[in-house]
């Protein structure tokens, strides 16, 4: 198997059978979490983690395999915490400028946050060593930020409030936005109090133009 297949299935390998075993799993994904932000991924072992976690190193590697499925087991979690908190069901069903305004603002609220920050700075540190975890994290962007951007582009397209020949292109314009926007929080890392206006202000007035840009046709 390669190590980009094995990357891919490292969210769905091993999972914990039982409701015990789902408990140890969070508890040493939360473990191994701090762990790697507070130390960096070189310097968080396997072994510190167990330790500090409780338990046994043979269940550690038979849910994760090694560090690095570890790893990929923390991103994947955080990445299905932003879906989660950014895109609930009920706000594709607003009107088209209320829900892009408030997932724009979601997003851009978890861009800047210091958490998020200090991943972002591991991940790009350790990109240069472990080159599968760029291929794995866009494909998880892909999944969990530009998909739900692209359904609800979708069912405004549906309503008759946009007019959107390419919905998946226009869905990575958007993520692109608001990363471009929450850039300057990561050279500054990361903002405890949320984004300050200036980056909301820009991010209001980028959906703005967006929502000119594909309005529908006057009859």
């Amino acid at each position: 198997m390669s190590d980009k297949q094995s990357y891919k299935q490292a969210d769905t390998l091993h999972q914990a059978p039982t409701q015990k075993g789902q408990a140890r799993r969070l508890r040493l994904l939360e473990t191994a979490a701090d762990a790697f932000l507070e130390l960096g991924y070189a310097e968080a072992s396997m072994q510190m983690i167990v330790r500090q976690t409780g338990g046994s190193a043979s269940t550690a590697y038979q849910l994760f395999g090694n560090k690095e499925g570890l790893l990929i087991a923390v991103l994947q979690r955080e990445l299905e915490q932003l879906r989660a908190d950014v895109f609930p069901e009920s706000l594709c069903a607003l009107p088209v400028a209320q829900a892009l305004t408030a997932i724009s603002e979601r997003l851009l609220a978890y861009c800047v946050q210091q958490r998020t920050v200090r991943f972002y700075r591991l991940v790009m540190s350790e990109c240069h060593r472990m080159s599968q975890i760029a291929d794995y994290l866009r494909e998880q962007a892909l999944l969990q930020i530009h998909a739900p951007l692209e359904r609800c582009l979708r069912a405004a397209c549906a309503r008759g409030e946009l007019a959107i020949a390419e919905p998946a292109q226009a869905a990575l314009m958007l993520g692109s936005l608001i990363n471009g926007i929450a850039h300057e929080a990561r050279l500054d890392g990361g903002y405890p109090d949320g984004p300050p206006e200036r980056d909301l202000a820009a991010c209001r007035y980028g959906i703005a133009a967006f929502l000119r840009a594909f309005a529908p046709p006057r009859a």
